[in-house]
């Protein structure tokens, strides 16, 4: 039986088992705290949360004085939850939603269900990432192992004024830890099941007593698959490594330079998608053809089939960045300069089975990027706070797309299609084997990108009184992009144009129909030929009366013209925001924010089939109101948002029958977020979170794509601009997909000392997805089940943090689930799915000196 989430048992399942986490962390928790009280109950020792403070808004601040949405994450945190990178984050911060599919690079960010595919190399980030500052400008280069992180900030909704890159969804904001004046050596060895071998070490080296200093941080980080191969291949395996070195320079008080260099590196096969369903059509010329495909396996087995190269993918990240801070009289003075490179190759078998359909497909993608931002902050008390700078980015880009179609595919198309495909050719005169030939498909895709883009920004708070502050900002950017491209396509079947054809044939039969009835040639001309043409068109693009449309599915690579083109676009965005300091543990506060992201060109010559290679920018607006409240003698931190926002022009990824073609959409979203902690007592620390989306849909949506295995409800019309005819049906109103209702998050943490040496601890962690539909498309057969992941630590250390011995589990309960389903590239119907980690386990060593 195949084991398919989106069906009743398996929410069941998922429920009983959130239930039983949940009972079993809640009562520890009671266990541990009635006894830790009952300990303390005449004690006077007073204890309190530990405070984080964040850079948000450009100043330090605590969370409480920082009014607008955000969530901080320490880097002892992380390591305790085993949270290496940023697909690991999303447990700590419910409205984070991290998904990664076909590689490394191809690893999507959303933020209140808000994202940006990454599939198309020409979609910038909705959710921006930066590391000290530094803008990341593809999702790629944020992917490899945390090095040396002090602390991690996820800003929530758009972020309209003060980040150098404007983002419409929300910023990962990166702060490492920076070089300091005494010698430190720390570091971690890790070895877990799938012979799982993590190192990172660090360094801290002070060249000159307050004044110069340095800081190296390493990492390794190595693995066997999860996944299992037909042919023995252990796939989904971690093989990467990073380095960051880093020179801390004060000459003066009143000056610091800090400059960074960082490089990494991954080199993995992964990632594997194995097949979700299995049409019967497919499997019927699967069989026939030989293939040890027998149905989808079931998820939790972990298992594929596939030939080729399988799922290679190479991705360089580097670059280096310098930092000056000067202090004046009455503001502070910063420049931060940095140049980043980033390479990637990709060698995927796409069929993602053990026929050759497709030969390879490879990917070759790269970018340079600098940036500059200069910025003044004021630092003297008064009634009014500024701030205000200018940015300049600046990046070359280019992508190349080539994919080669394999000895199997025209004897699978063949077979799926009942022998239409050697029919078509005969009955249009084309030698047999011409249409989907083995080593036909778009032998070159390349694209050249120039983006050149400035900014002015202004921020100032009004201390109207010791409660009141009135903060506005406004930003003006102007983007500047240009293009080319280099195609060349060889896949006669694509150009074929299947209503011209159906009404090519209609004519035909209807002029020999009348010159057997003996009709006047005349006659012919002037009435049977206009009469049958008419009539033809009117029923062309209805698949009921034109069976050729049930052939669109097999034209993957359509004519695509080359393009030069460019454009500009100017846009003003900014932010309002009252915040009410009630007292000294209770603020309110109520924004508005219009965010931008700019438009650009979809890098694929799929975009031929949508008629226009260039989409539009992404206007984001959000109304929000929060409370931030410090209780019981700043033991309990309870942090609330309600959000409304709207994005006109959101840059959806749509999936075209072989690719993926950013659009313009309509979007909204509303919800409820929740960040909490409590020092219980203090040994023990909860915390828990939850966003709750009770809105997210299209709202505007009316050429959206079909199910690919049924069209009955569509469409088969030009997308609006032109393009290939393919089904479309109106999404307005439907549900944004990967996008689930409920997400939330629960840990416990329990530290108490042995004796004047050392200490334990034991932590748990809960996490909760809701159901989610994994479909643009709202396909039926295409959703996620909710289901919930149980982490759980414990270990031993020197009281004062030299050394620690850490057992830990991550989905201790091996509960299987998928991270996103998509239509297969194997045509009749088929989908593949992108599968969650499994239960992993390991011990880790940390020491410090």
């Amino acid at each position: 039986m195949n084991f398919k989430y989106g069906q009743g048992a398996s929410r069941r399942r998922a429920q009983l088992m959130l239930s039983v986490a949940t009972g079993t962390l809640a009562g520890a928790m009671m266990v541990t705290g009635a006894a830790v009280a009952q300990d303390n109950q005449d004690s006077d020792v007073s204890f309190a949360l530990e405070e984080i403070l964040v850079t948000a808004q450009k100043r330090e601040a605590t969370i409480l004085e920082t009014p607008v949405a955000v969530s901080a994450i320490g880097g002892s945190t992380m390591s305790l939850a085993q949270a290496r990178d940023l697909t690991a984050l999303q447990t700590l911060v419910p409205s984070l939603q991290i998904v990664q599919r076909a590689s490394a690079s191809n690893t999507s960010f959303s933020v209140r269900g808000i994202g940006s595919s990454t599939f198309n190399f020409g979609l910038e980030p909705a959710v921006g990432v930066f590391v000290d500052g530094v803008y990341r400008s593809r999702n790629g280069a944020s992917v490899n192992d945390f090095l040396g992180i002090e602390r991690i900030e996820v800003l929530r909704g758009p972020q309209s004024t003060l980040f150098g890159k404007n983002t419409s969804a929300g910023v990962i904001n990166y702060v490492t830890k920076a070089p300091h004046y005494d010698f430190e050596v720390e570091g971690e060895l890790t070895y877990g099941n799938y012979d799982a071998k993590v190192g990172k070490a660090a360094v801290n080296i002070p060249l000159q007593e307050d004044t110069l200093a340095m800081r190296l941080d390493v990492n390794v980080n190595k693995r066997d698959g999860t996944i299992d191969n037909a042919d023995g291949r252990k796939l989904n395996e971690r093989d990467r490594y990073g380095l960051r070195g880093q020179i801390l320079f004060e000459p003066t008080d009143s000056t610091s330079v800090r400059i960074i260099a960082d490089y990494s590196d991954l080199n993995e096969e992964c990632c594997a998608a194995p097949f979700y369903l299995v049409a019967a059509g497919s499997q019927q010329a699967l069989t026939v053809l030989g293939s040890d495909i027998n149905g989808a396996p079931d998820i939790k087995d972990r298992q594929t089939t596939i030939d080729g190269e399988v799922v290679v993918g190479n991705l360089e990240s580097y670059g280096v960045s310098g930092q000056i801070d000067i202090d004046f009289e009455s503001f502070t003075l910063t420049s931060i300069s940095a140049f980043r490179g980033y390479r990637e190759l990709q060698d995927i078998d796409a069929d993602f089975s053990d026929l050759q359909l497709n030969k390879r497909r490879v990917l070759d993608q790269d970018y340079d990027t600098f940036t500059q931002e200069i910025r003044l902050t004021s630092n003297t008390d008064g009634p009014f706070e500024w701030m205000a700078g200018v940015y300049y980015y600046n990046q070359d880009l280019s992508a190349d797309n080539q994919t080669v179609q394999g000895p199997g595919l025209r004897p699978f198309a063949d077979i799926l299609t009942g022998g239409a495909v050697s029919q078509l050719e005969a009955g249009l005169g084309a030698p047999s084997g011409y249409f989907l030939a083995n080593g036909s498909g778009q032998l070159q895709g390349l694209f050249n990108q120039k983006n050149e883009s400035y900014s002015a920004f202004v921020q100032v708070d009004w201390h109207v009184s010791d409660q009141l502050t009135l903060t506005g900002g406004l930003r003006y950017t102007h983007d500047k992009k240009s293009m080319d491209s280099d195609i060349v396509i060889d896949d006669p079947f694509a150009a074929l144009d299947f209503v011209e054809i159906f009404v090519g044939q209609a004519v035909q039969q209807a002029v020999a129909q009348a010159q057997a009835g003996g009709v006047p040639p005349e006659v012919i001309q002037s009435t049977v030929i206009p009469t049958a043409t008419a009539q033809a068109s009117a029923v062309a693009t209805n698949p009921d009366f034109n069976p050729l449309l049930g052939l669109t599915g097999l034209q993957f690579f359509p004519p695509a013209a080359n393009v030069n083109d460019s454009f500009s676009d100017d846009n003003f965005s900014g932010n309002i925001i009252a915040n009410y300091q009630v007292n000294d543990d209770l603020a309110v506060y109520a924004s508005y924010s219009r965010g931008y992201k700019a438009g650009g060109f979809a890098l694929d010559s799929a975009a031929a089939r949508v008629g226009d290679f260039q989409f539009d920018k992404e206007i984001a607006t959000s109304w929000e109101a929060g409370l931030k409240a410090r209780l019981l003698d700043n033991r309990m931190s309870l942090d609330f948002a309600v959000f409304d926002q709207s994005i006109d022009g959101f840059q959806e990824n749509i999936f075209t029958g072989s690719s993926f073609v950013p659009g313009n959409v309509d979007a909204a979203a509303q919800g409820l977020e929740f960040d909490g902690k409590f020092q219980a007592t203090p040994e023990l620390l909860l915390t828990g979170g939850f966003t709750w989306l009770w809105k997210a849909e299209y709202k505007n949506f009316p050429n959206g794509p079909c199910p690919a295995h049924d069209t009955s409800g569509c469409t088969f019309a030009e997308p609006e601009g032109g393009g290939i005819l393919r089904p479309l049906q109106d999404l307005s109103g439907s549900r944004l997909s990967e996008t689930p209702k409920f997400s939330g998050n629960a840990t416990a943490t329990y530290r108490r000392p042995i004796n004047d040496d050392l200490e334990m601890f034991v932590r748990g962690e809960l996490f909760y997805n809701s159901t989610a539909r994994l479909s643009v498309a709202q396909d039926d057969r295409q959703s996620q089940d909710s289901y919930a992941l149980v982490g759980a630590s414990m270990g031993v250390g020197d009281i004062d943090g030299a050394w620690s011995l850490q057992l830990w589990a991550r989905n201790l309960l091996n509960e299987a689930y998928v991270l996103d389903t998509f239509d297969s590239t194997i045509p009749g119907g088929s989908l593949n799915a992108y599968i969650g980690d499994p239960r992993t386990y390991g011990l880790t060593l940390r020491f410090r000196y």
